[in-house]
């Protein structure tokens, strides 16, 4: 059985399983034991808190219970910008009419940009490839939180996505632009980023805006666009009522998607109940519920029966691991299409 909740302690070692699994690319769960150590005490400490944050970290993972082992992760970051400003390039378009040829030309540019700063922003998400077929609810449980807990989060909520690279992992963009300022190898700034802070962008970035026109053909053929395997999620994304607003990654130009926490669709279908424990045969389709606890928040995704006095009937087993009473406040998500995320 699967479980999501906040990452412990002693979850470190599955941790560094996942992010040898999961690759160089993903830097938001490095294979670096003291900043995943630090990482899993900044969230401890900001579920602990019973007061709003900027500095929050909500990391959650899911755990297989039958095999006592983390599987996937998935994280919230309460605002971008609490300790260096969160840059992006956002994309300009302009227009140059030329009277005495009688001809207009239309340009876009990269200006770097914080537009996005002080916006919660969803991310660290990495499900086991066993475990294919799950992502679904891993990324939605983030909602469930955000939803129950808004004043602990922005009012807008943020999503980067991968930029495209090739098979070799060489990104057209980085080697367009950011390798000219930078002097280093994209994974190198890559992983700054992920283990350190983004100081040297504020120092070496170009401040000026830049023309695409100028880039090769193939650098501004990637510009917003994702990786292949990202596809997918840009588009569960956007279901969800996120939106890409012509802001990119200034690494890789990956898309940065931006949508408003409570038109969330997984929030303004979110609905409650009392939890009771049935004996009937459940023919439901599986259902995402969740703890009404910041605390003690889980996820699961079981079949339940809604009853027209307001109870949510789990079987004994899923009420238990789910940690709670018979009685005690549940949110769930009616039945919604499984996707193909994973």
């Amino acid at each position: 059985m699967l479980i999501i909740r906040p990452v412990q302690a002693d979850d470190l070692q599955d941790l560094l399983e996942l992010a040898v699994k999961a690759g160089k690319g993903m830097t938001s769960l490095p294979e670096d034991p003291d900043t995943l150590s630090e990482k899993i005490q900044k969230s401890i400490d900001s579920f602990k808190r019973s007061e709003p944050d900027d500095d929050d970290f909500f990391w959650l993972v899911m755990e297989d219970l039958d095999r006592k082992k983390v599987v996937g992760t998935s994280g919230v970051y309460a605002r971008t910008g609490t300790r260096q400003a969160f840059y992006a390039y956002r994309l300009i378009s302009q227009n140059h009419y030329s009277h005495t040829l009688n001809r207009q030309v239309r340009s876009e540019m990269l200006q770097l940009s914080n537009d996005y700063t002080d916006c919660s922003e969803v991310g660290t998400l990495f499900l086991d490839p066993e475990y294919r077929g799950n992502g679904h609810w891993l990324a939605k449980s983030r909602y469930l939180l955000m939803g129950q807990f808004p004043e602990r989060f922005a009012p807008y909520v943020i999503a980067e996505l991968r930029g495209w690279s090739d098979e070799t992992g060489r990104s057209p963009f980085w080697d367009a632009l950011g390798r000219h300022f930078f002097e280093m190898d994209f994974d190198e700034a890559d992983t700054l980023c992920g283990v350190s802070n983004n100081q040297f962008i504020t120092e070496l970035m170009p401040k000026h805006p830049i023309y695409t026109k100028l880039l090769p053909q193939e650098a501004q053929d990637v510009i917003g666009q994702p990786m292949d395997a990202g596809r997918r999620a840009m588009e569960l994304l956007e279901e969800e009522g996120f939106t890409y607003d012509k802001v990119v990654d200034i690494f890789d130009a990956g898309p940065i998607l931006r949508g408003r926490i409570d038109q969330l669709q997984t929030i303004r279908k979110m609905d409650q109940g009392l939890a009771a424990v049935s004996d009937e045969h459940m023919l439901t389709s599986p259902t995402m519920i969740a703890t009404s606890s910041l605390k003690h928040f889980r996820v699961i995704h079981q079949p339940m029966i809604r009853t027209g006095a307001g109870q949510v009937k789990l079987a004994a087993e899923h009420l238990k691991a789910l940690d709670v009473n018979a009685g005690a406040l549940l949110r769930y998500v009616p039945k919604f299409s499984k996707s193909r995320f994973h």
